[in-house]
């Protein structure tokens, strides 16, 4: 069962790793797992929701043992990605601390250069992004793209001064967290401010997040 949610509400309040589409996990050596889904259901970000089927099949998709995680995604890219040439895809440009940073087309990027790409990125990254840029999905909620922004901007200056992704990732991470918490979010285990529901249940907190049309 697909099950449309506030991704944006997520990232604010629970888990600041939720992408644009997950489904239950608590395998351990699985990157954040998101033990909090429900089995059974799949939650998708309501406002990617035009991406479903791909999205789902990105998802369904089962690569070969040991495969690494850059050579799965080229593989899911060959096997699901648009034919043809790469449509246009930036629609805007600013300049922020010496970095160029555009808005793009996530679904185009996703289709045709990396089914990976979710929300930001930058050149330290992802090779297909050129020096010296960041790139931001143009579709995301506009109140969560200073965040994103800032994570990436963080993220490839400790990269740029040597530290490998997983570390920057952990400390852009924690930076953009301290970021939406100034603007008065919580989350669980946080006492200043607290989180703001503790004491409801597990169903009534997942009930939140759930988006109906």
């Amino acid at each position: 069962m697909i099950r449309l949610v506030d991704g944006f509400k997520i990232r604010n309040t629970l888990d600041d790793d939720f992408g644009i589409f997950h489904r239950f996990s608590n395998k351990l050596s699985w990157f954040a797992p998101k033990f909090y889904i429900p089995e059974g259901e799949s939650w998708l970000d309501y406002r990617y929701e035009a991406e479903q089927d791909f999205l789902t099949a990105v998802e369904d998709f089962v690569p070969p043992l040991g495969l690494a995680y850059a050579e799965e995604r080229k593989l899911i890219l060959e096997k699901l990605g648009a034919p043809g040439d790469l449509p246009d895809f930036k629609v805007a440009a600013e300049e922020i601390d010496g970095l160029k940073v555009f808005a793009v087309d996530g679904a185009v990027v996703r289709r045709y250069l990396d089914p990976g790409f979710i929300l930001g990125g930058h050149d330290l990254v992802y090779d297909y992004v050129p020096k010296g840029e960041i790139w931001l999905d143009k579709h995301m909620d506009p109140a969560e793209r200073k965040y994103i922004l800032h994570h990436e901007v963080v993220e490839q200056k400790l990269m740029s001064e040597g530290k490998s992704y997983d570390v920057a990732h952990d400390f852009a991470t924690a930076s953009d967290k301290e970021l939406r918490r100034q603007d008065g979010t919580s989350y669980p285990g946080d006492d200043d401010p607290p989180f703001a529901w503790r004491h409801l249940s597990d169903e009534e907190i997942i009930a939140k997040y759930y988006v109906t049309k």
